[in-house]
């Protein structure tokens, strides 16, 4: 799936528009008065220097605002970016065991992405958290045959450093059989069954 990006564009127009607006300007005013003598533009100069003039003022002033406006949007990106990693951290620390169970599964399957449904209570808490994000721009869900509606998830690139094996709850090296064992007994009920979990690291 694809989001629309045409404000962008069109930004990215104005902003270049603009910009080459300001450096004719500029190039023009402030161009040597030999040039313009030997250009023999001091007539044409001398007529209609105050409108490029003002329309000097007018693309610097808009470039000058685009920038402070774009310093100013990437500061607060990088301070939402920061608070969201706190409060993911926090948050993983305080992991319910379904919680766990849907996280687990990840590494169980060894899938980056996985379809869950979406109405279950783990899954909707792991979501609004920012732990687990949709994988498409517009969230699309499916419908399974029991009328379930899935979403496709996958884990944050933020929360992947803090959710480690010992955080899931997962056996260090090779599992033994109880390991093995909890592990399958631990699953979500409303997720199909894994055809067989080895004893692998």
């Amino acid at each position: 799936m694809w989001k629309d990006d045409s404000e962008k564009l069109t930004s990215h127009y104005l902003f270049q528009s603009m910009l080459w607006v300001a450096i004719s300007c500029a190039l023009i005013l402030f161009m040597p008065a030999s040039v313009v003598e030997s250009l023999k533009l001091t007539n044409l100069l001398n007529n209609s220097a105050h409108f490029v003039g003002m329309f000097f003022i007018i693309s610097a002033s808009y470039l000058g605002i685009d920038l402070v406006m774009s310093i100013s949007k990437s500061l607060r990106e990088k301070q939402k970016q920061s608070q969201l990693s706190e409060d993911i951290q926090n948050r993983v620390r305080v992991l319910a065991s379904g919680e766990r169970a849907v996280l687990r599964e990840f590494y169980l399957q060894r899938q980056t992405s996985l379809w869950l449904p979406k109405n279950e209570a783990d899954v909707k808490s792991l979501l609004s958290s920012g732990i687990l994000i949709a994988v498409d721009y517009y969230a699309t869900t499916r419908t399974t045959e029991e009328g379930e509606h899935e979403v496709e998830l996958m884990i944050s690139h933020i929360a992947r450093p803090y959710l480690t094996k010992a955080r899931l709850k997962l056996p260090q090296g090779k599992p033994s059989l109880d390991d093995i064992t909890y592990l399958k007994l631990a699953r979500p009920n409303y997720l199909p069954p894994l055809s067989e979990l080895r004893r692998s690291a």
